[in-house]
């Protein structure tokens, strides 16, 4: 009976280290899994930035334009309201609308 007392704790032993290394290559493949999907998660994150920071750019120079263009157009209808009424206002000091 000696004998199986010996032998059971080496059993155990070896099912304890057996458990024991499994546990350290499922920690360790899940670690791997971890930081695979953080990495592209980070790349995909990163992507969207350059998408989105381009998509920005564009946004802020079609604004920009826009404005260059609405600007021109409301100087030019200044322009052009101005120059009627000035138009006028000599219309008005010529003869013959003094007479009229």
């Amino acid at each position: 009976m000696n004998k199986l007392d010996s032998s059971s704790p080496s059993l155990l032993t070896r099912a304890l280290d057996a458990v024991d290394r499994g546990h350290a290559r499922t920690a360790m493949r899940l670690h791997e899994l971890r930081n695979d999907l953080l990495g592209a998660l980070e790349r995909g994150i990163h992507r969207l930035e350059l998408v989105g920071s381009g998509a920005i750019k564009r946004a802020r120079t079609g604004v920009k334009r826009a404005d260059e263009v609405s600007a021109n157009v409301v100087n030019r209808a200044q322009g052009a309201v101005g120059q009627v009424i000035e138009k006028a206002r000599l219309a008005r000091t010529t003869p013959e609308h003094v007479a009229s």
